[in-house]
């Protein structure tokens, strides 16, 4: 085989289905400025009678067509465009028509019209070619490809045509219609489809000649496209999507974009990155606006949920899990959470109620707790099963995180010593609990020896420490009285009663004090929060009972003790003890 055949023989196999030639031959067609294709199957079976025949695949397009000069310039000599540069056109290459000759044709023949010129030229199965003139005028160009065959042949040639056909070109510019003329029941449809996906919150998208319609998906397909026909068209993996947009569903049919030279997908160009960013900036604008506002529909709703509302709300609030918490930031007024009250919640009234309880309740039911959490005006967020909280979070409780994470971000930037959001979310995974995992009675204890050794505890938390204000001039700046502002709003003993056989905490908080309060967790909002929480200490535990004791002979000790071991459950001690011995011996100086 020769330079010249190899070359047209590599080109020929380049393609992954013989039957892509029809995305050839129709852009090609949208090229030559046809408005409408017309692709048609017939069979012509062998005069002796037997099984065998002729199929004949047929693709009529009503474009500028061909005269002579672009037949010997472009058509029969390979790698000749004069599309090169023109980004009106689609095809850059010059190879598109060798594609005929994939599926093994017979012969291929050539109508076409332009000027005043008709043309007719026959390739043979070899590849060689014969060119006439026609004396009956021809619109556009009418391609014919005749194949050997039978019935059972046709029948399956004309089911994988459409199948490749609709894959390719469902959403060209131009109109495409596809007809089998041989079967009783042949079928005659628009191949055109309109140009959107499936899936939740279906948007659309434009700008600089690029046109994009995106919705959250299960199961996301993937379409590049150039005049409507695809370029590529992915799901499952795909190295062409970045994993931000792995739950959303996109097609992008953009001038600037342009397939391989092998045509299986998108050239990696500055022309695709540019319209990769306005995929992503419509994923997370209007797209992520559509998702905020179905979600705060449904949590609107004056009534229960019907069964598939609530499954709706959940698949939803799946989708925005996967969203980074910082596109939360916008929406953090929105009641997007429902409360077993029925209410609406937003997730800036739930980082409020972590700074003041230390705790955001979730349930996936109405329990008694739940009632009694209500009652007490605290709100439990509805989530769709009780394993949200296992090994992972849900879908719910990750949104939950995600926002609390962002408010831990703030503090970062009032001197905590927090420095990635990524770190931040997997602590604030602790803050998020069922009531039955954390909630224990309280009953206030009035004895007065209980609460003396509290109030000291509580005033040394908060008062000032170093010398007397009138020797601050004659002090070093670091023994001038300062306010340590590490006390509760209001702290108080009581006994607290549990399930059987738990372990009941030195202390519980909540905005208030209340008949269930919640264990501390080991990392709160406690050292920024604008609502200081309340506290409730067992007076039974037994490390307070030996406070009471040491209080008998030492008030100042136990005091500065018991208040050293309400910042040790709070991880503050490291930080804060040596400012709490001086404010405990602070009157000496």
């Amino acid at each position: 085989m020769d330079v010249a055949n190899q070359a047209v023989e590599n080109l020929v196999t380049q393609f992954s289905s013989a039957l892509d030639f029809y995305r050839e031959l129709v852009q090609n067609s949208i090229d030559a400025g046809s408005a409408a294709i017309d692709i048609w199957l017939d069979f012509v079976p062998d005069e002796d009678g037997g099984a065998g025949g002729v199929i004949e695949i047929h693709v009529d397009d009503h474009g500028e067509g061909m005269n002579e000069e672009i037949i010997d310039e472009q058509l029969t000599t390979l790698f000749s465009s004069s599309k090169e540069n023109d980004q009106t056109k689609i095809g850059k290459f010059g190879i598109g028509f060798v594609s005929v000759f994939a599926p093994k044709p017979r012969a291929v023949l050539v109508q076409t019209g332009r000027g005043g010129e008709y043309w007719e030229v026959l390739f043979d199965q070899d590849r060689s070619f014969t060119k006439a003139r026609l004396s009956t005028p021809v619109e556009g160009t009418q391609i014919t490809l005749f194949l050997e065959g039978d019935r059972a042949l046709y029948t399956e040639l004309v089911s994988r045509s459409l199948e490749t056909v609709d894959h390719w070109c469902r959403h060209s510019e131009a109109e495409i219609t596809f007809e089998d003329r041989a079967s009783l029941d042949g079928v005659s449809v628009q191949v055109n489809k309109p140009f959107a996906v499936e899936g939740e919150c279906a948007t659309a998208f434009e700008r600089d000649g690029t046109e994009i319609v995106l919705a959250y998906s299960r199961a996301p397909v993937w379409g590049f496209y150039n005049k409507g026909l695809a370029l590529a068209v992915v799901r499952g993996q795909s190295d062409l999507v970045p994993g931000a947009l792995a739950h959303v569903a996109f097609r992008i049919k953009s001038r600037y974009l342009e397939h391989t030279l092998s045509r299986e997908t998108v050239m990696r160009d500055e022309n695709y990155e540019k319209a990769m960013l306005m995929v992503r900036e419509a994923a997370g604008g209007p797209l992520l606006r559509g998702l905020i506002e179905a979600i705060a529909q449904l949590v609107a709703l004056p009534r229960r949920w019907t069964a598939s509302e609530r499954g709706r709300y959940f698949e939803l609030m799946g989708y925005l899990a996967r969203e980074s918490a910082e596109a939360l930031l916008p929406y953090m007024q929105v009641p997007l959470l429902l409360g077993h009250d029925g209410r609406g919640v937003s997730l800036e009234q739930l980082c409020k109620q972590a700074a003041a309880d230390g705790r955001v309740f979730v349930e996936h039911e109405p329990t008694r707790l739940v009632e009694q959490l209500i009652e007490q005006g605290t709100p439990v967020i509805v989530i769709p099963n009780s394993s949200e909280l296992g090994g992972q979070l849900g879908p719910v409780t990750r949104v939950i995180a995600n926002g609390l994470s962002l408010e831990f971000a703030k503090l970062d930037a009032l001197g905590k010593v927090i420095k990635e959001v990524r770190g931040l979310w997997a602590r604030t995974g602790e803050l998020i609990s069922r009531p039955v995992d954390v909630l224990v009675g309280v009953d206030v204890d009035d004895r007065p020896q209980p609460q003396a050794l509290i109030k000291d505890a509580a005033a040394l938390l908060e008062r000032g420490f170093g010398p007397e204000p009138g020797l601050v001039g004659r002090a070093p700046k670091f023994l001038r009285r300062a306010q340590l502002g590490l006390g509760y709003a209001r702290l108080v003993s009581a006994r607290l009663h549990g399930a059987p056989g738990q372990t009941l905490p030195l202390f519980v908080v909540a905005h208030a004090i209340a008949p269930l309060m919640a264990i501390p967790t080991p990392d709160r909002f406690v050292s920024a929060r604008t609502e200081r929480p309340e506290a409730a200490v067992n007076c039974e535990h037994p490390h307070f009972r030996t406070l009471l004791r040491l209080a008998e002979h030492e008030p100042e000790l136990a005091a500065y003790c018991l208040a050293k071991s309400l910042l040790l459950d709070d991880e503050r001690a490291l930080e804060y003890d040596g400012k709490l011995m001086l404010a405990a011996v602070g009157g000496a100086y």
